[in-house]
């Protein structure tokens, strides 16, 4: 699971989601304010040992101030009092990317800092703390008095967050509406931007499996990294600086190496980024007929271009890791989804239950006269959308997405026409400009986006009417591939931003025009159609996210019962048990081992070669104090609820100490963003166990077990 956003396929509000039926306990990624209401009971009776009061971060000590968003997308531990942060391998390529070169293989030898002073800064990633969560609709809603629209609503989250703000100067206040703006709950946050990779193992132990593995089970991924929180002396938060030191925790998790039994009680804290449990029957059709095709398209065609690069070249191997990896990603999930979509008959289960909310809502004149046509409409609108829906789906592949120097020429382009002119005003600008444009080059090749661009025009112009388009194709007659192909040579030939070096050397001396550049003229013509197709797909957005918000407010009354709403990045708490996985009436066993994982290896399957001291750790049976019976536990899987974004979070045992780091999800759960199924949707998590083994075997220095047990003694 990875952290990167991709293409929303609805703009649609708050979404307020009820749970339908009866409520199961390994369903839900539930609000920690409202745990006390509703699941303490069943906490308890599953096997919680601790108090709720743990878990739900109204006050300090609770296990939610150890658990921090990392980054935009994952999830992440503290694990020591001096700020030592335990997350996913795969939520660490951005900074793996940040050191990686021909003479530094991060990704083939891994990397552990030995002393302080080797700990890795990383720029652009920032972990955030909730110290914490309050549920505050009584006060928003003595702010609200008697007016309950939109405008009041804003204006009275505002003066209650003003509130905090003055009680708390220098944190973040989030708050949150949920349930049709009667729940509202409040964040109040620390970000430090200071963070500093300590270590992370070999690719082929952290990745064991590759993509070929990725939404599989079973798996045998030893998925992690540690990073550090630095801040200024008082433990404020600080941009990176020398004199900065460790971040002191007070509340951190603990590690248990007891292990665990099937039917064990586990529960998962993390920052879950998106679901959309109560969509309509439409919304998932569009999703998987409409948008899910342009990306499988396109993200094949750009892994192709970069496999074939990447086998050709260590240098692009290095250089393109990272985006292979995300795209591969996505692309497989979005294979999974479609398949398991239809295998599954979700389209025909949200209709069926469509029908029985429209019989619901028939029965009541007031309810009558206000969702009569809802539905109806709903799927008219949303029909209406499809052709211009595909077509921006399409572009944002294509450019937004697969084309690194269509994303640069969006994001800084403008910056190099205004150069000159910011040289007194906004000097700042000017120098983030130098960086930025440094940065970016580095992490691109040519030739590779020479074929990108390429494969991507083409793509548009056999899946696009002529209507939609650029105006690029017309005016530069690229019908045929050979005219593509010469186009684009020729682009790339003459173009000022296709030459690192003309850019430096401009820096330099800023002599030269940069208008009517080739390939910023074809960049503008592509923005131009796709920001058009994007206007026009959304032009009827506002009436189908009123109509959406108000067909999911009716559900709440429909469905009564205990409420988690949609996933969408605060902090959430899934339960369930370490169980098996049954298919076709036979069990995959809930755990793999270290003979499982050496006996799946291959010299054929790159995704399958085994690290050679791994090989000998196994055949030496030297699994010191993390073993178990002779041998070493390496993944397991729960049948909790979690999904893109938990990536990283800890599974905690009944007593809240890490058992195991969520890392994935199964192949049969691609449809977990639209439904939750018991038997089929497990949690694949290495254990914690094997992680400790590969960090004492493999760091080569004892600093990070020493600190990590003695942060446990401490316990």
């Amino acid at each position: 699971m990875y952290r990167k956003t991709i293409v929303r396929w609805s703009l649609l509000g708050v979404l307020i989601l009820s749970f339908a039926g009866r409520l199961r306990a390994d369903e839900g990624m539930w609000l920690l304010a409202l745990l006390k209401q509703y699941n303490a009971e069943e906490l308890k009776a599953m096997g919680l040992k601790i108090p709720v009061e743990k878990l739900t971060g109204e006050s300090e000590g609770a296990l939610s101030e150890a658990v921090v968003a990392f980054g935009s997308g994952c999830t992440g531990s503290f694990i020591s009092g001096s700020g030592l942060v335990l997350t996913n391998y795969h939520c660490s390529y951005g900074a793996i990317q940040q050191y990686l070169s021909l003479s530094n293989d991060i990704t083939g030898n891994g990397y552990w800092a030995a002393r302080p002073s080797d700990e890795l800064a990383v720029s652009g990633l920032a972990i955030t703390i909730n110290k914490k969560i309050v549920d505050v609709t009584a006060e928003v809603k003595a702010q609200l008095r008697d007016a309950v629209d939109a405008n009041s609503v804003k204006k009275a989250v505002a003066a209650v967050a003003g509130k905090y703000e003055r009680q708390h100067p220098g944190y973040h206040i989030l708050i949150k509406p949920y349930r049709n703006n009667t729940l509202f709950v409040l964040f109040l946050q620390l970000q430090y931007r200071d963070v500093r990779l300590v270590g992370v193992p070999p690719r082929n132990v952290a990745k064991f499996g590759g993509e070929t593995d990725n939404w599989m089970w079973p798996r045998q991924s030893a998925d992690f990294a540690y990073f550090r929180v630095y801040a200024d002396k008082n433990g404020r938060p600080a941009p990176y600086s020398r004199s900065n030191v460790p971040l002191q925790v007070k509340n951190y998790l603990h590690i248990s190496t007891g292990g665990y039994e099937k039917g064990d009680f586990a529960m998962s804290m993390g920052y879950p980024a998106q679901s959309e449990r109560y969509a309509t029957s439409y919304q998932i059709r569009q999703k998987t007929q409409v948008l899910n095709p342009p990306m499988i398209a396109v993200r094949a065609a750009t892994q192709a271009i970069l496999e074939k690069g990447m086998e050709k070249s260590q240098a692009l191997k290095l250089l393109y890791a990272e985006k292979y990896a995300t795209s591969a990603n996505y692309y497989k999930n979005a294979v999974g989804m479609n398949f398991w979509v239809d295998k599954l008959h979700i389209l025909d289960k949200k209709e069926a239950f469509q029908d029985d909310w429209w019989r619901w809502a028939m029965e009541d004149e007031t309810r009558k006269a206000m969702y009569a046509n809802t539905l109806q409409e709903l799927k008219a609108l949303t029909e209406a959308n499809d052709r211009l829906k595909r077509a921006h789906a399409y572009y944002t592949e294509c450019f937004s997405t697969s084309s690194d120097i269509a994303q640069f020429l969006t994001a800084f382009g403008a910056g190099f026409y205004n150069y000159n002119a910011n040289r007194k005003k906004y000097p700042e600008s000017n120098r983030n400009l130098v960086v930025n444009t440094q940065l970016y080059y580095r992490k691109m090749d040519m030739a590779v986006e020479r074929q990108i661009t390429k494969a991507m025009l083409k793509i548009i112009r056999d899946s696009l009417p002529a209507d939609l388009q650029p105006e690029i194709f017309a005016v530069k007659h690229l019908q045929s591939n050979e005219q593509i192909d010469h186009y684009v040579e020729e682009v790339f030939k003459t173009s000022f931003f296709a030459d690192s070096v003309k850019i430096r050397d401009w820096f330099k001396s800023t002599s030269g025009s940069v208008t009517n550049d080739p390939l910023v003229e074809l960049m503008e013509s592509i923005e131009k159609k796709q920001r058009e197709t994007y206007r026009l797909a959304e032009s009827n957005a506002r009436r189908i996210s009123a109509l959406t918000t108000a067909y999911y407010n009716s559900v709440c009354e429909f469905k009564a019962g205990r409420y988690y709403p949609d996933a969408d990045r605060t902090i959430r708490l899934s339960y369930g048990t370490v169980s098996d996985l049954v298919i076709g009436g036979k069990a995959v066993p809930c755990q793999t081992t270290l003979d499982h994982l050496v006996a799946k290896a291959d010299t054929v399957n790159r995704d399958y070669l085994l690290n050679g001291d791994l090989a000998r750790y196994w055949k030496q049976k030297d699994y010191g104090k993390y073993g178990v019976n002779g041998t070493m536990p390496v993944c397991f899987i729960t049948n909790g609820d979690v999904t893109g974004g938990n990536s990283g979070s800890p599974m905690l045992n009944a007593q809240g100490e890490i058992i195991g780091l969520v890392f994935d999800c199964n192949w049969e759960s691609m449809t977990r963003e639209f439904n939750y199924e018991k038997d089929l949707h497990r949690v694949i998590c290495v254990d914690v166990r094997y992680l400790l083994f590969v960090t004492s075997k493999f760091s080569g220095t004892p600093r990070v077990i020493a600190e990590i047990e003695q942060a446990n003694q401490a316990a």
